[in-house]
């Protein structure tokens, strides 16, 4: 209450004092100074924050130029020279295979006599494989014609048969690179060919689909000396793959990014300083790792010119000037820089960079900057927190105590004062607690009177709810049972009738089937009579005559051939009709509550008999019956179940198609499946086919009722039923049934 009276005369004096309310207005502008925590908190900051960034600038220059100093003069040029250095060691070992090759061979094959083709063939075809570097080795003879050349890649697939054929005997003069090789070698001396495009290796190899690589070469050649008489025999010439120098370099690529500078790789010049012969931006290229996107121009540099292509002039002439290393940009807008070295055979005279982006370079610099502010920051933080927590025994208490005040107020009747001293505040602060309390125990109170009321409404209305789901299927399945009732009381009539009927027509059909096999026989003997008649000589010529024209007027020929087809046709009708009619008295006489022995193709043959207007000239049914024992069960109403699944695989078909009928035994249980190939059923209905009264058939032409008793009564036999379908591809029921039954009531 004293609270509260307080509050409110500030409130009324305020109100009535314009100069107090001026100065309330004008108090948040120096508000930040007015509090003792604002200024021990501005000044501690201030004092340790302005050393920090000083310390922290001071590290991150001097680090930054010695990070690139080390870097970039020392690490570039060295991985450029030792790129260098293993080209160079590549080529000296080429040079000396060639060399080994020119030595070896005369010594083996002393001559090109054409018997020994098989034999260098097959010596080309060793050194190819397992040198792995060569696309060609190829023999000419001192006419400049091939002798021989190998006829399997590195990998020894064979290459194209006809191409190597067309080779073979060839000149060598289409082929104007390795022609100067072998000019050149052919007056004695090795000799060798830069960086090409090999029409030779194209005439047999097909690298469209490759790395851009494989579509250069390098050539080497030598003489092949006679092993007694010096005598120069012809040219070996090997080319080589480019792809092998490129590998070099691309193994520096992938130095380079296990050291985490994944913009970095190596590149070559030709002797020139401005032709690209190796990059790692070109055509067909599988990089294992996406590399970004890169700009249209740069996607294939191979054979690109440095000067009039990139533009890259200050690169050009910085190899001119034979720099160790150099700044430039690459792409446009991107710092990279690249240490230079050139190999040592200066017959190729290549010079190799190694580049890489300033961004990957200055990286470990970042991460500098990055954890000096991270460090300052955290440092500043914990500056923050300690002098907060001074201010906070200094300033804190009286402000928890208004501000768990203001909190009641608004309904938080859990909020308590913190007690940190035993002083006044303190004492102060613990009253206030104990009626905080006081109220938050009449508020449960109220809240727990709520609460059990709403749960006693819920419990109530969940007994509800559940009694109305209850009645709701009671009423459903009520429904359901009257339905089959109905359903089975029309089955009982209609075997009535069927007998009925059936016995009806079964006594006129005795005199009509039993007659017509004396029929048959009647009109046998009558025409041998006749013919007898015919045969005797005692008959005038006139007689004869005239009965001949009698047989004419009543076509006599005609009838005696097709009376004993009427008389087939008339006994096949009488036989179905018998048939039907035996089916039909079959079926009204199953409907009966004892178990008793069934065969099973019986009673799906039956069926079949009484549905054979549903599927006569249309469905051709597939008969699979397996070695199954009779079964013990309700003829009737399995009978029941057959015709309703048949009736159904009909009707699911439209047109002509095909029905298959397949039986088995397994584990003391009978299956079986009736397969059709017509609509299916979807997918959304496969859950519901067995509920009462479910059908997708239009009204008047389906109960939905036939496939629920369907279901009961396979239960009823302790078997199962299920369905798999495909839309417009048909549907398979599979009934399992036990083979001994114990009678069911109902």
């Amino acid at each position: 209450m004293f609270y509260s009276w307080t509050r409110r005369g500030q409130r009324n004096a305020k109100e009535s004092d314009p100069e107090c309310l001026n100065k309330e207005m004008s108090l948040p502008r120096f508000l930040l100074f007015k509090s003792l925590r604002n200024k021990l908190l501005t000044l501690t900051i201030t004092l340790s924050l302005i050393p920090l960034i000083g310390i922290s600038a001071f590290s991150y220059f001097i680090g930054s130029r010695q990070i690139a100093e080390d870097r970039i003069r020392l690490s570039l040029e060295k991985m450029a020279q030792d790129t260098a250095d293993k080209i160079d060691v590549t080529l000296r070992e080429k040079k000396e295979e060639i060399y080994s090759m020119t030595t070896t061979f005369p010594l083996i094959f002393p001559s090109f006599d054409p018997r020994y083709r098989p034999g260098m063939l097959r010596l080309l075809n060793e050194y190819c494989f397992n040198h792995d570097v060569y696309d060609v080795l190829i023999v000419v003879d001192k006419d400049g014609r091939v002798v021989a050349v190998n006829t399997v890649d590195r990998n020894k697939v064979k290459l194209p048969a006809e191409k190597v054929a067309a080779l073979l005997g060839g000149e060598l003069r289409e082929y104007p690179e390795e022609n100067t090789m072998f000019r050149n070698s052919i007056l004695g001396r090795s000799s060798q060919h830069d960086w090409y495009s090999s029409k030779l290796v194209e005439s047999l190899y097909d690298y469209q689909g490759e790395d851009y690589s494989h579509r250069f070469n390098i050539g080497l050649s030598g003489p092949l000396f006679h092993p007694r008489t010096h005598e120069i025999l012809g040219v070996w010439i090997n080319v080589i793959n480019w792809s092998t120098i490129q590998n070099i370099l691309d193994n520096v690529e992938n130095d380079l990014e296990e050291l985490n500078l994944k913009s970095g790789y190596a590149f070559m010049f030709a002797k020139d300083a401005n032709t690209i012969i190796a990059h790692k931006y070109r055509a067909n290229r599988r990089y294992e790792k996406p590399i970004g996107k890169v700009p249209e121009t740069y996607q294939n540099l191979y054979n690109k010119r440095l000067v009039e292509d990139i533009k890259l002039k200050n690169l050009h002439d910085a190899v001119v000037r034979k720099n160790r290393t150099f700044e430039y940009e690459f792409p446009r807008g991107n710092s990279k820089i690249s240490g230079l070295a050139s190999i040592e055979d200066t017959s190729f005279g290549w010079i190799v960079g190694v580049g890489i982006d300033g961004k990957d370079i200055f990286r470990p610099i970042q991460a500098l900057k990055w954890w000096l502010i991270g460090m300052t920051t955290l440092l500043a933080l914990l500056v923050v927190i300690f002098t907060y927590w001074i201010s906070q025994g200094i300033t804190v208490p009286i402000k928890n105590l208004i501000r768990t005040a203001q909190r009641i107020a608004q309904g938080s009747l859990d909020e308590r004062v913190p007690i940190r001293s035993a002083d006044e505040v303190g004492i102060l602060g613990s009253t206030f607690n104990d009626m905080a309390r006081s109220l938050s125990a009449r508020e449960e109170e109220l809240q727990e009177l709520n609460k059990n009321l709403e749960d006693m409404v819920r419990q109530r209305t969940r007994e509800l709810e559940d009694s109305h789901e209850a009645l709701k299927q009671a009423y459903i399945d009520l429904q359901s049972t009257q339905d089959q009732l109905v359903q089975t009381e029309k089955m009982a009539s209609l075997g009535q009738l069927v007998a009925g009927i059936a016995h009806e027509i079964k006594n006129p059909l005795n005199f009509i089937y039993g007659n017509t096999g004396f029929l048959a026989d009647y009109a046998g003997k009558l025409q041998a009579v006749i013919e007898a008649y015919d045969n005797l000589s005692s008959i005038s010529p006139e007689d004869r005559a005239r009965v001949e024209k009698l047989k004419a007027a009543a076509n006599y020929a005609f009838i005696k051939e097709d009376l004993r087809t009427l008389i087939d046709n008339f006994t096949e009708g009488a036989r179905r009709i018998n048939t039907i009619v035996s089916d039909l008295r079959t079926f009204s006489r199953m409907d009966t509550d004892d178990v008793s022995k069934i065969d099973l193709h019986a009673a799906l043959d039956l069926s079949l008999n009484l549905l054979r207007n549903q599927y006569k000239n249309r469905i051709e049914i597939h008969r699979d019956y397996g070695d199954i024992p009779q079964i013990q069960g309700y003829s009737g109403k399995l009978s029941q179940v057959f015709m309703n699944l048949l009736c159904n695989a009909f009707h699911a078909i439209h047109g002509k198609g095909d029905v298959w009928i397949r039986t088995r035994s397994s584990d003391g249980n009978v299956e079986i499946e009736i397969e059709d190939n017509g609509i299916g059923i979807p997918k959304e209905n496969l859950k519901r086919i067995f509920e009462p009264f479910f059908t997708t058939k239009g009204v008047g032409l389906g109960t939905g009722l036939g496939l629920s008793i369907s279901y009961g009564i396979i239960q009823q036999h302790h078997g199962t039923i299920f369905v798999s379908s495909v839309p417009q591809q048909g549907s398979t029921f599979t009934v399992r049934v036990p083979i001994f039954q114990e009678k069911s009531e109902g």
